[in-house]
């Protein structure tokens, strides 16, 4: 908290700065986009690159400071993953992301390609979703939201919840044409997401842990 304090301070001071550069006529923009998204730590053992939309808008409290909302699906897939217990599962896991962030400008308000920085904290509701099982009933594993010893058919389901993380990254806007606001935009973010404890049964030997998320989308996008 004490990070997104800081941020939304120093944010606030900026807005307040006058600049050099004739503000925007529209401040409100809009923009779409989707691409691969990389995953890190243990959802990256049991899960694959994944992909997905993205859609959002901005506001521009001037030239050097903005307001962003976004909102992103990605689902990643695994296949026959290998668990320490010899089962074998195929699942998917979906991402459905609402994140609140300032945007940076970088480079001056007339340049034809703009470099911005962007970071903010977000809100992530994440589902693991077993479709199929083979194994001997026992399961403890953070990233499917599991831990005990269960008959085989009620470890088939979906499991989740919403979750609190943060983004940070970068992103370049190349204008389109001789417009002010459409551009054509790369961004690249680190998300992390502070997963919850899945637990073992009492007595039971098992070791749980954190279903916590380090997820890399590299976005391609339009802006207007």
């Amino acid at each position: 908290m004490r990070i997104v304090k800081s941020m939304l301070l120093g944010a606030a001071i900026l807005a307040c700065v006058p600049t050099v550069a004739a503000a925007q006529e529209r401040p409100w923009h809009f923009y779409f986009g989707g691409g691969p998204t990389f995953i890190a730590g243990g959802l990256g053992d049991r899960f694959s690159t994944g992909v997905g939309p993205a859609v959002g808008f901005t506001y521009d409290f001037n030239s050097r400071v903005g307001f962003g909302f976004e909102y992103a699906f990605r689902r990643f897939h695994a296949e026959n993953w290998l668990d320490t217990f010899g089962g074998s599962f195929t699942a998917y896991h979906d991402t459905n992301q609402l994140a609140f962030n300032i945007i940076f400008n970088i480079t001056p308000a007339d340049s034809r390609a703009r470099v911005y920085a962007i970071a903010g904290p977000g809100a992530y509701y994440r589902k693991a979703t077993i479709t199929e099982y083979v194994g001997s009933g026992i399961i403890c594993d953070p990233y499917w939201y599991i831990c005990g010893t269960y008959p085989i058919t009620d470890i088939v389901g979906a499991r989740g919840g919403w979750d609190f993380g943060f983004n940070v990254g970068a992103g370049v806007g190349f204008k389109l044409g001789s417009s002010e606001d459409a551009e054509f935009t790369i961004e690249s973010r680190y998300h992390f997401v502070a997963g919850p404890e899945i637990t073992p049964p009492a007595g039971s030997g098992l070791t749980g842990g954190k279903a916590n998320g380090y997820y890399i989308p590299l976005t391609f996008g339009f802006r207007f």
